[in-house]
């Protein structure tokens, strides 16, 4: 059970880089839409996963070692796909190759990082003049690639520095950040609790119909956002705080209630609000 939850978590950290890849191939423009998407069809997949699994210990009465299996195969099939997918023509932080509009002046770099404000992440902005060094030319000796690694450190100390100066962005991250590690302890736990409130030697089991409507009514809510034209700037605090607020209460109405229907609801309540509020933060 422990080799388990380490490749578990192994693959629960490859989702950044999963989330992180689309915006490396699609323009600023899309990142709303790209972000639903991306969302929406993970969702719609485990709402599948679960309906089968559902049905087959339901109706059909197949072992879990069968479900197991047939995960394996899920996941061989989805790392083989991963290698026809497009490779990005640009990265999000390094070589970039979009600069910005020139500017007169010898202190072009310096005006146009202050011009950008503390919203200048680096997906948004070319790297200063200071940052980028004179133009590129062929040089002799081992100086060249000391100078870009010393030059990519400095320009994400850069990034980090304009991006997380952002008070709005660093509050999105830090709810991102502890949002994230709480639902996965939901996630990991609920169902042992569901256990304990109708036990399934005695009780019929409809875990994975209750995980199914989770996750589609999860994926419904993260496909409408982008169709939500709302400035963040001014109400995602107050997205943040009601929302929080509700998935809070949801945990403490499945601890406080011994009906198995209750804490149904509040997970169903609890990862809507929580899959919303996280797409929103992408």
């Amino acid at each position: 059970m422990q080799l388990v939850e380490f490749f578990y978590g192994m693959v629960t950290a490859t989702e950044v880089a999963y989330y992180a890849y689309i915006y490396s191939v699609v323009s600023s423009q899309h990142y709303q839409r790209v972000t639903s998407y991306c969302r929406s069809v993970t969702l719609v997949a485990a709402t599948v996963a679960a309906v089968l699994g559902q049905l087959l210990v339901s109706l059909a009465h197949v072992s879990y070692f069968y479900l197991n299996a047939i995960t394996l195969a899920s996941v061989s099939l989805a790392l083989v796909c991963a290698f026809f997918l497009p490779m990005p023509q640009r990265s999000m932080f390094f070589h970039r190759k979009d600069a910005p509009e020139p500017l007169p002046g010898p202190d072009k770099g310096p005006a146009a990082g202050a011009a950008h404000g503390p919203w200048s992440c680096p997906e948004e902005r070319s790297p200063s003049a200071a940052a980028r060094g004179p133009s590129p030319q062929p040089q002799a000796g081992n100086s060249r690639p000391h100078r870009h690694t010393l030059s990519v450190l400095l320009q994400l100390g850069r990034d980090l520095r304009d991006c997380y100066g952002s008070r709005p962005l660093l509050y999105w991250s830090l709810w991102w950040a502890l949002a994230t590690a709480g639902f996965n302890q939901v996630v990991n736990y609920v169902q042992v609790l569901w256990d304990l409130r109708a036990p399934s030697h005695s009780s019929p089991v409809y875990n994975g119909a209750v995980e199914a409507i989770a996750t589609f009514l999860s994926s419904v809510t993260s496909f409408l956002v982008q169709y939500i034209k709302i400035n963040w700037d001014h109400f995602g605090e107050l997205a943040l705080g009601i929302f929080s607020v509700i998935d809070a209460g949801c945990l403490f109405l499945m601890h406080f209630s011994t009906n198995i229907w209750a804490c149904y609801a509040g997970y169903l309540i609890f990862k809507a609000c929580y899959v919303l509020l996280l797409t929103i933060a992408t």
